[in-house]
């Protein structure tokens, strides 16, 4: 037998693990490497990535390789080619804490990190860049700050035009309106490009038996979310909320293989009639169907019903205060809560996930022990399936009401250490890491003097000693909660209005709620006009 390279097989067994991969070869095509900066199982769970994957390879004059951050020498997942084979390569950013493996990846592929001394064209996109692209600018040729369905008739042009010459691409970039790089005028504003009105809904033809969402086709139903929670970035960033008709829907399921698994996202906002005529239509075709987190208020006596070889589910309470819930706009009363519980206890559930927040704006000690209390009731009442309860703390993310809101480590601390001490033995207890919520509340909310920060991280330097290289780190931690206060990332524009995000700010304060979007009928953010 042959010998294999430990690295080598090691991406064959992933190959191996796969529905749907593409292998091209390479003489004459343009080489574009797309990046996830995390774990394989992370990046193949992703709808985003798994799209601009097939997007891409879906052109003849493109050969597109895959590249994740795990251990060994970086190499494609499909031909095992080196980053530095790649003229173009694309970052996928979901989350802020990726920005320091950017930075790894780079540099254990001897590329360098300035821009001007490389010969290759290092972009990003990903909802973590829509946010606020200041941080990682410094490192990259550009961020693509928008939907890939409605950049890619303006941006593939230009790849197969420009492919090699790195200077006329940029340049070519630069003229449009949802393209960022320190080099544009500061004066100009960057627009979130999105679709209008989506066409086709997003489905993945890649599976892997190794990701996160094992062995399941990834299909969105839905884009965007209206239920106005004020400290969700996603339900501010994606607005408006944008559906699929049915028949849009039901014509996508005909496409779905007897007796796949099916991970639905984007069940916010999609209308419960829909959800009900998508999820028959699925079971009809012996789907399992799979959910990263169910809105509690939405599961009727008939959604339930199609949770028949469910069984596991997540369900996101965020706290137990009724004063927290009107502060967060997220009004679901303990009882209905509980009343879900109970409803589900019939049904052959094993696991449930339960989702916390600490740390929320304006949080006082009291409203943490509603959490707890409620925690504790759950045990009492003993529920036939196992519990797992996560809490997390809360990260003030821009282009939301709470931008305005604090992070207080010394705070977090006290009160992981109440959590901890009162929850003890309660079921399956999870408190993220606050080194890890402090990092990411850094990165959402610092700009371009971060560099040297990243840097630091990016060789190996503990947090707590890079941080003596971030200047008015308490500024970025904690600004004011002034209306025209000039953040970092109003250069970007989401299409909300920076006004409506401060009224939702001072309504949080006051405890008053927001109703759900009206899309069409209100123009209160704006989003629905600019569009």
């Amino acid at each position: 037998m042959p010998f294999i390279p430990k690295e080598l097989k090691h991406r064959e067994n992933y190959l191996l693990s796969e529905k749907g991969y593409v292998r091209k070869r390479w003489r004459g095509r343009i080489p574009i490497a797309l990046v996830f900066p995390n774990a394989y199982a992370l990046g193949m769970s992703n709808l985003g990535f798994l799209y601009l994957y097939e997007r891409l390879n879906s052109y003849e004059e493109i050969v597109c390789e895959r590249f994740f951050w795990e251990e060994g020498p970086l190499r494609s997942l499909e031909n095992n080619r080196p980053l530095k084979d790649f003229s173009i390569i694309l970052f996928t950013l979901p989350f802020e804490g990726d920005f320091v493996n950017v930075l790894k990846i780079l540099k254990a592929c001897e590329i360098p990190l300035e821009p001007e001394k490389r010969d290759k064209v290092v972009l990003a996109g990903g909802v973590a860049l829509w946010a606020n692209p200041m941080p990682l600018s410094p490192f990259l040729d550009g961020a693509l700050l928008g939907e890939w369905e409605a950049m890619e008739r303006e941006i593939i042009p230009l790849f197969l035009r420009f492919a090699g010459e790195k200077e006329k691409l940029l340049e070519a970039l630069h003229e449009k309106s949802f393209f960022f790089s320190l080099s544009k005028p500061t004066s100009e504003k960057i627009k979130i490009l999105k679709k209008s009105r989506p066409e086709k809904p997003i489905i993945s033809s890649l599976v892997s038996e190794r990701a996160q969402f094992k062995g399941s086709i990834l299909l969105e139903v839905s884009k965007g979310c209206g239920r106005s929670c004020r400290f969700c970035l996603a339900g501010y960033i994606y607005r408006p909320p944008r559906g699929y008709s049915r028949d849009t829907l039901l014509e996508v399921v005909s496409q779905i293989p007897h007796g796949a698994k099916v991970g639905l996202i984007g069940l916010e906002f999609i209308d419960r009639e829909e959800v009900l005529a998508l999820g028959k239509a699925l079971l009809a075709k012996g789907v399992t169907l799979t959910f990263s987190s169910l809105r509690i208020d939405a599961l009727t006596e008939e959604f339930l019903a199609l949770l028949t070889q469910t069984k596991s589910i997540a369900l996101a309470p965020e706290t137990a205060s009724e004063r927290l819930k009107r502060v967060i706009n997220k009004w679901i009363p303990n009882d209905e809560v509980l009343s879900l519980l109970e409803r589900l206890a019939l049904r052959p559930l094993k696991r449930v996930k339960l989702y916390f927040m600490f740390g929320l704006p304006s949080e006082k000690e009291e409203d943490l022990w509603e959490s707890i209390k409620f925690i504790k009731d759950l045990k009492k009442r003993k529920f036939p399936f196992a519990f797992r309860i996560s809490f997390s703390p809360f990260v003030p993310k821009p282009h939301t009401p709470f931008q305005w809101a604090s992070f207080n480590l010394n705070e977090l601390e006290e009160k992981k250490r109440l959590l901890e001490r009162e929850l003890r033995g309660a079921f399956e207890l999870k408190i993220d890491s606050l080194k890890e919520a402090l990092l990411q509340a850094l990165l959402a909310r610092g700009d371009a003097s971060l560099k040297e920060f990243l840097l630091s991280l990016s060789e190996g330097e503990p947090l707590k000693r890079a941080l003596k290289k971030v200047e008015r780190l308490e500024a970025i931690l904690s600004p004011p909660q002034e209306r025209d206060f000039p953040f970092p990332w109003d250069r970007v524009d989401i299409s909300v209005s920076k006004e409506f995000l401060f009224r939702e700010w001072q309504k949080a304060m006051a405890e008053r709620l927001t109703p759900f979007c009206e899309v069409s009928k209100c123009k209160a953010c704006g989003a629905c006009v600019s569009l």
